[in-house]
């Protein structure tokens, strides 16, 4: 167990975002999740992918993972708005940027006519600010879906022009009963005003009015033993309590504010500052204090981080502070901020459901941070103890001189001796080693021979060490049975280093392989030492595996395009950025093709690899 995993396995179930960060604490992938805990775990598991290439990508992702932060949100719709802001905010490498925010749909009712019309639009600024705007919702199909059915109850006009009275005939939506027909005079504009105001009232979460309509008419169908009818009018109440819940990520104002909570238990106290811009949630400052042997009272928490927090010539106050409740100290705290700032600020409880929804998260967040902060110590302490545990029975079962600090192993990859690469892979204190990892192609066999590959990998390493005077490992761990084993060793005996600890490890069935012993060891499959020696063998499988797949992807779509008259190197590039692999080319139409390349070439490129298979 690593760090990374103690991180990932004290991620709280709660829905919201997670932020995965690289060793320089740049954010790498901004993702969502209906529980962070189960969603950041399918990262680390093994799993197959239907599509090599995102798998690999996956595997690329987690390869560079050092740090995971997160941000828990109210519900899932919340946390897909958060997603994207973070996105726009960050542009993280591994994630596609579709679209800005700005670009969530909104409904529209056009009180500014006489007839209004509810019309599903984007960028509500460009129009009429006598309308009223409702949003921004995070699924449009599922916007359009509680239109259709709050339709069928409380028809109205979707016209994309504004309605026009006196029409000699009315639109297709009348005849199916889904406008109520006021170009034609069927209904007054007072009526028609009724009906556009109890849906405003449904939009906004006041509902009891249309659960009540559907209600009765669910009650009308079961009394009807008309049960299908009531199972549709079942399914539409569901519908209604779904898309009710309230969203709190985006505020109905654009202030600059700070919401601050806090959570103390006996050993730890966490405060934590919801970032609102232009009322928006654009982030997070969680701070963690051990409180054991410390002197402070519940009270005087937000006080005293106000205090050492705003003060400091860096921070940049807001205009407004959002805080659970009004302490002692905050008037004399304002008049210092504002002469900071030189204008006043308001240090102030919520006043309005936007700001109780914020602190609300606040609150959940900082209680979070101290329980994620107390299973992490729990981890922690558990990880060392095993990794102690592993290192240890290493060197007791091998007999070795020393514990085994640094562990390096290696894996070779191929097919059928096609586009072989060896790996190497650094475990310092039982934990992985970046920096340390190598990938080495193999330059003197093209044939399957896994032993003879291994030699010139091992070879190579510690001739390069030898030759920089630098440290050797405390133990080799080589992937395979005796035959590698024997091999690896005869390499380091010629180079003088043939007292260096050495095994071999057998995947079939876990045996461990050792110099000059000719029956294999075989330990529990709760052994920690078996565990620590698995590890290092799959992480240079895994790390080998990389660079073969690139090699023999390479190799593939090179060798066939090549061979087609007509594509050299500018051409083979536009085809396989474009198209993504030769698979992706054979699947192309002939038109898409001829985009690229032009219609004579694209027909000679479709005949050659049908002809090709």
């Amino acid at each position: 167990m690593v760090d990374l995993e103690v991180q990932r396995k004290s991620l709280p179930h709660n829905p919201g975002v997670y932020l995965f960060k690289d060793k320089n604490g740049k954010i790498l992938y901004v993702g969502k999740a209906i529980d962070l805990n189960k969603r950041v775990s399918q990262y680390f598991q093994k799993s197959t992918y239907k599509d090599p290439y995102f798998g690999e990508k996956i595997k690329d992702l987690v390869s560079n993972i050092t740090d995971i932060d997160y941000i828990i949100t109210e519900n899932e719709k919340e946390a897909f708005i958060l997603e994207n802001i973070q996105i726009k905010k960050h542009l993280p490498k591994y994630n596609v940027r579709f679209r800005d925010d700005t670009t969530y749909p909104f409904l529209m009712i056009t009180y500014s006519e006489k007839y209004p019309r509810i019309r599903v639009i984007r960028g509500p600024h460009k129009y009429n600010q006598k309308n009223l705007f409702i949003g921004p919702y995070t699924d449009k199909k599922e916007l359009r879906r509680i239109l259709r059915f709050i339709r069928k109850t409380i028809p109205f006009c979707t016209c994309k022009r504004k309605v026009k009275e006196n029409q000699k005939k009315a639109c297709m939506y009348y005849q199916i009963k889904l406008c109520p027909g006021p170009c034609i005079g069927k209904i007054t504009p007072e009526d028609y005003l009724q009906n556009i105001k109890q849906i405003e009232l449904f939009l906004k979460g006041e509902t009891d009015k249309l659960t009540k309509i559907l209600k009765n008419k669910m009650e009308k169908a079961v009394e009807e033993q008309n049960f299908e009818s009531a199972a549709i009018w079942r399914d539409r109440l569901g519908d209604l309590t779904r898309v009710t819940i309230k969203h709190t990520i985006i505020s109905g104002n654009k202030k600059n504010q700070d919401i601050i909570s806090y959570y103390k238990d006996e050993e730890y106290s966490a405060v934590l500052i919801l970032l609102i811009r232009e009322g928006k949630l654009s982030g997070k400052i969680p701070f963690i204090y051990d409180l054991k042997g410390k002197l402070i009272e519940k009270n005087g928490i937000i006080p005293a981080f106000m205090k050492q927090y705003y003060l400091h010539p860096a921070t940049k106050v807001p205009n407004e502070i959002i805080v659970n409740e009004i302490h002692k100290d905050v008037e004399v705290l304002k008049d210092l901020l504002s002469k900071k700032i030189k204008k006043k600020i308001k240090v102030k409880t919520p006043s309005d459901h936007f700001e109780e929804g914020f602190l609300k998260i606040a609150n959940k967040n900082a209680k979070v941070i101290v329980e994620q902060e107390k299973i992490k110590q729990e981890l922690e302490l558990e990880s060392s103890n095993q990794i102690n545990q592993a290192l240890n029975e290493l060197k007791e079962i091998l007999n070795l001189p020393n514990i085994p600090h640094i562990i390096e192993g290696f894996d070779i990859s191929n097919i059928q001796g096609t586009d072989p690469t060896g790996s190497l892979v650094s475990f310092l204190d039982g934990k992985p080693n970046k920096k340390w990892y190598r990938h080495y192609k193999i330059m003197s066999k093209s044939t399957p021979d896994d032993v003879g590959m291994m030699k010139e990998v091992v070879y190579r390493r510690y001739n390069s060490l030898i030759e920089k005077n630098l440290e050797l490992p405390d133990l080799i761990l080589i992937d395979g049975g005796k035959g590698q084993l024997n091999a690896s060793l005869s390499v380091l005996n010629d180079l003088g280093i043939g007292n260096t600890p050495i095994l071999g490890l057998a995947k079939k069935f876990e045996e461990i392989y050792l110099p000059n012993k000719k029956e294999p060891i075989r330990l529990s499959d709760d052994s920690a030492a078996l565990k620590l020696l698995q590890r290092v063998r799959d992480e240079a499988h895994r790390f080998g595996v990389k660079l073969h797949r690139k090699l023999r992807e390479k190799r593939v779509s090179k060798s066939i395009l090549d061979d087609i008259p007509g594509i050299g190197p500018s051409k083979r590039t536009k085809l396989l950025e474009t198209f993504g692999s030769v698979d992706g080319i054979k699947r192309a139409k002939l038109e898409d093709i001829s985009e690229v390349v032009g219609e004579k070439l694209a027909t000679i490129i479709q005949d050659f690899l049908s002809n090709n298979n």
